[in-house]
């Protein structure tokens, strides 16, 4: 999600003459209400947090779900759609078109590549060799296993300063 949306949505509102102004009543989003709102090519679940009068339309300020704070962002009504069944298949059709797993957390998806049936033989093999051995046995193999993503942490944050 970046930021060249956010500034484009800000350029267009301001305090405008009153007769450009849109009437409070027809403001299509509350605050408070969970909607789905496009950034980029995706389509994530939403909350408004606000909603305000701009130069000739309604902006919200909105809270991607599942995403940190520094992600919310004011949008014009355009990128908003209501959250009901219709819009969440929409969303669901084009995260599949996008070949998008949704089995990871909402919003932070990303593809996954599918396990031969060589690695699923491997993971079974080394899940059964954990259960076969005493707890601290178990427990030991896991540190060794974490100490050793660390390493390999550390070596790549070294590399890429």
């Amino acid at each position: 999600m970046g930021n060249s949306s956010k500034d484009a949505d800000s350029a267009n509102f301001g305090d405008g003459p009153s007769g450009d102004v849109p009437s409070s009543d027809s403001r299509v989003y509350s605050a408070g209400e969970k909607v789905l709102a496009y950034h980029g090519p995706r389509i994530y679940e939403a909350k408004v947090q606000k909603a305000e009068i701009g130069k000739n339309e309604w902006r919200y300020f909105v809270h991607y779900l599942g995403w940190n704070k520094n992600w919310d962002e004011w949008v014009g009504e355009s990128r908003l759609m209501k959250h009901n069944d219709e819009n969440v298949v929409k969303q669901r059709a084009l995260d599949k078109k996008q070949g998008v797993d949704k089995n990871v957390k909402s919003g932070r998806s990303a593809q996954v590549k599918a396990k031969s049936s060589a690695d699923a033989k491997v993971e079974k093999e080394d899940i059964k060799n954990i259960a076969s051995k005493g707890k601290n046995e178990r427990l030991i193999q896991e540190l060794r296993r974490a100490a050793g993503m660390m390493k390999s942490f550390s070596r790549f944050k070294f590399l890429h300063r």
